[in-house]
């Protein structure tokens, strides 16, 4: 249990972004370079990788908050995730009073607006995930943003690392098919900790830009992220700062079985 911060962010509608798993339960990054010592992108790549899959399952708890044209919210938010798309997701604002929950097995969800008094069930896509949780993310990149990774570009066409921009750092550059699309990830070189990552589109404003901060460390030899910000070219910003976490153990998954609620009307997504 991590002590309590001071209020500072709220939270969602969330997602808050994701390749084969082969760590366990226990998970560690062996064979990492001395600090200063740069790997080569194709070592970056698979140690990065390797981050990502090491986080099987995550339940988090803390002050989520949303930000964007719209205006602002923040509350408590209750995640639950396993790999590599379930979520379960419960906001509640003043006074625990429920405002949102969404459930999804990876490919249909079902989410309740308890202020509208309304259910919404369909297929787990972009564009209904991002009609609650604020951002145009799959579940699997919510996933992997959760667990503190950045899903890289597949297959990209050019790859190159530079040191920095801080002490013991490493930037990795990944370019897209065409040149459209350009990535770019800082990571600690000692253990492959991801720092922040942006996502670019050729002459556009950065498409996506992720923060991971306020690191601790796990029983699984991890360092994991108590705060995560993401942000979109429209200035969309969602924001969890985590109270408690706790990953890689068993969660049932009749938590992520979407179930109609009775009672409520339910509107039928595309």
């Amino acid at each position: 249990m991590r002590p309590r911060r001071p209020a500072t962010l709220g939270a969602l509608m969330l997602s808050l972004a994701l390749t084969t798993w082969l760590l366990g339960a226990c998970a560690t990054l062996p064979g990492a370079p001395q600090v200063g010592e740069l790997p080569s992108p194709a070592q970056a790549i698979q140690r990065l990788e390797e981050r990502r899959q090491a986080v099987r399952s995550l339940v988090l708890q803390g002050e989520i908050s949303l930000s964007g044209a719209q205006g602002e919210f923040s509350g408590e938010a209750l995640i639950q995730g396993q790999y590599p798309d379930r979520l379960r997701v419960e906001v509640s604002g003043p006074f625990g009073r429920p405002v949102l929950s969404l459930i999804s097995n990876g490919a249909w969800l079902i989410a309740v607006d308890y202020q509208a008094g309304r259910a919404y069930a369909g297929r787990a896509s972009r564009r209904n995930l991002a009609r609650f949780l604020g951002l145009g993310l799959s579940l699997r990149e919510v996933y992997a943003l959760l667990s503190g990774a950045v899903p890289l570009l597949a297959r990209p066409e050019g790859t190159r690392l530079t040191p920095g921009p801080g002490p013991g750092q490493a930037t990795l550059h990944l370019l897209g098919a065409g040149g459209t699309l350009a990535q770019e990830i800082v990571f600690a070189l000692r253990d492959y900790t991801v720092l922040g990552g942006r996502l670019r589109q050729w002459g556009q404003a950065a498409a996506l830009r992720v923060r991971f901060g306020d690191f601790a460390p796990t029983p699984q030899g991890l360092r994991f992220p108590y705060r995560i910000s993401v942000q979109d070219r429209r200035e969309r910003e969602v924001s969890l700062l985590a109270d408690s976490v706790v990953i890689n153990q068993p969660l049932d998954g009749v938590l992520f079985e979407p179930q109609l609620p009775g009672g409520v009307p339910v509107e039928r997504l595309p």
